[in-house]
């Protein structure tokens, strides 16, 4: 009995995020400061990784970078979704004196609008929104009612 042909090679999906070297200049000029990519242990041995985050010890920001394309699919807003909550997370029980940003482009952007209940959320947690624009800026959150 002969095996069927084995599966061609799982071909990696292109990423839509422009490259990450840029995005990081980018915000370590925005910011005044180098931002590199840092891995955390926390106690216990977990380990936490962040696309920029400052030489501080502690450090004085943490960010992630999500949803940066110019197409905005629900994935890209699932992952920026999850990288707030593990910014908000990392800092609220083991960096509490850092400031925890989301750095995301301009489609998403355009998606935190008052009365919704992400930019409810992501205020309310204290998340910091940069967009990469041309500057880069900070986006401020408007929850009024």
């Amino acid at each position: 009995m002969a095996h069927p042909p084995p599966p061609p090679p799982r071909q990696r999906a292109q990423s839509q995020e422009p490259d990450a070297d840029r995005t990081r200049e980018r915000l370590s000029a925005f910011l005044g400061t180098d931002v590199r990519p840092r891995e955390f242990t926390l106690p216990g041995g977990t380990r936490i990784a962040v696309d920029h985050a400052d030489a501080g010890d502690p450090p004085h920001l943490i960010a992630q970078s999500s949803a940066l394309g110019d197409r905005l699919r629900s994935a890209h807003r699932n992952k920026a979704i999850a990288d707030a909550f593990k910014l908000a997370w990392l800092r609220d029980h083991h960096l509490p004196d850092t400031r925890a940003a989301l750095v995301v482009g301009a489609p998403f952007a355009r998606t935190l609008v008052p009365r919704t209940w992400l930019t409810e959320a992501l205020a309310a947690a204290e998340i910091v929104i940069l967009v990469d624009g041309d500057p880069l800026h900070t986006l401020q959150l408007d929850t009024s009612p």
